[in-house]
């Protein structure tokens, strides 16, 4: 997994490179991504479509040998290899698309970190600068490294900056001060380090006059709490209006309701494939809402590509199976 990381890393930062525009090259990234696997995805579908047809043909067999269950599996194997259908055949891609998404998301989480304390380093430094103007933001979204919610401030908070790994902070700031943008680097050895200097440094400076007016909540609407439990404020200046993490749930929501039409599903396979839709949907409004807008993005746009994609295979199933109709009433006649 940390290899297929670090291919994405590499592979974002190289795009980035040549698109310069932090958006672009992730919407860019996920459809060149999801175009590199399509192959693999049409060839799932249309077993998954086959299954469907000859579900009649395996229930007949269940049912012819029931009481011999070596028996129905070579009879089942030989149905499969007549049919030229793979049992777990729609399982890789899914397995893929997986791997994928939890792969983007310590990808992403990893520039995050990196542009997050970019931002509070060279604001620390050069308190008297705009701070709007190095933040990466995207249509409504102020910074696309904090999330898209009115519940988040634009600027790296505390907490968005106490997770950050040791060595992130030392290899930007070195990075930074050899570009003259901080005077020196700093040199933490360990996790402790990080933590003295988030409670000696960062949190007195998010505290102060020049950081806090960036914090502001909106009179009356700060420290808010739900039954007591859960915390949070509305900002006068938020990071975004909550659209990618609900735009994601409505798009998951979208491609898996299709998907499961589209594989005539028995009640069976449909009450589970139900359970899991449901997972999904919990993951993505949690993830995008609690994470960077970036991933969120990655995972609106992807899920609106499967939606598309899902789409085109049907037409050109139809199409395909029309021909095939066409071609047999041909043969017939003749």
């Amino acid at each position: 997994m940390s290899f297929l990381n670090s291919l994405l890393l590499t592979l974002i930062r190289a795009l980035h490179g040549i698109i310069n525009n932090y958006a672009l090259t992730i919407i860019v990234f996920t459809i060149l991504i999801k175009l590199l696997v399509m192959p693999l995805n049409l060839k799932s579908r249309r077993s998954t479509m086959r299954m469907s047809v000859v579900q009649p043909k395996m229930q007949a067999l269940q049912e012819k040998y029931k009481d011999d269950q070596e028996k129905l599996n070579q009879k089942l194997q030989q149905l499969y290899r007549d049919e030229g259908i793979s049992p777990m055949g729609g399982c890789l891609p899914m397995i893929i698309s997986m791997v994928i998404l939890f792969a983007m998301f310590y990808a992403l989480r990893t520039f995050a970190n990196e542009q997050l304390v970019t931002q509070f380093l060279t604001f620390y430094y050069h308190p008297d600068m705009d701070p709007r103007t190095m933040c990466d933001g995207f249509l409504w979204i102020r910074n696309l490294w904090m999330p898209d919610t009115p519940f988040t401030t634009f600027l790296p908070n505390v907490s968005a900056l106490q997770f950050v790994d040791f060595d992130v902070w030392n290899r930007i700031s070195a990075q930074l001060a050899s570009s003259g943008v901080i005077p020196e680097a700093l040199a933490f050895a360990d996790r402790a380090a990080v933590t003295a200097y988030i409670s000696d440094v960062v949190t007195p400076f998010v505290s102060s006059a020049a950081y806090a007016q960036y914090l502001a909540p909106v009179p009356g609407l700060g420290n808010l709490s739900i039954l007591g439990l859960f915390r949070f404020s509305i900002f006068s200046e938020p990071n975004g209006w909550f659209v990618l993490p609900l735009l994601s749930m409505v798009t998951q929501l979208v491609m898996q309701k299709l998907t499961m039409k589209s594989s005539n599903m028995d009640p069976a396979q449909a009450g589970s494939s139900n359970v899991m839709m449901y997972v999904m949907l919990f993951m993505s409004l949690y993830f995008c809402a609690s994470y960077n807008a970036a991933f969120a993005l990655y995972w609106t746009v992807a899920n609106v590509y499967a939606i598309v994609e899902q789409l085109a295979f049907n037409r050109y199933f139809a199409l395909q199976d029309r021909k095939a109709a066409k071609a047999e009433e041909v043969g017939i006649i003749s």
